[in-house]
């Protein structure tokens, strides 16, 4: 797995509103910028907030990431607590 790179696109994301904007309209080609592995990649093209937590992605990069995406935090705190 590379978390490295899951929690280094979801700080890019959170850090540039442009990179944000981006991802909202052609997600899987930004996705391809980084070296993911295929679960990673669906897990971030879905935005499963709770498979990345279970896959040791840092929460707070979800956090931010999912608010700059355009997610409220309601959004947010539902998601992290669904279960499979």
């Amino acid at each position: 797995m590379s978390l490295y790179q899951v929690n280094k696109f979801l700080r890019d994301v959170s850090r540039s509103a442009t990179l944000a904007q981006r991802c909202q309209n052609s997600l899987g080609s930004v996705l391809n910028d980084y070296d993911l592995t295929t679960q990673e990649k669906v897990a971030l093209e879905r935005w499963q907030i709770r498979a990345l937590y279970e896959m040791g992605v840092n929460p707070l990069l979800l956090l931010t990431s999912s608010m700059a995406m355009g997610q409220d935090m309601r959004s947010y705190v539902a998601a992290l607590n669904e279960k499979k």
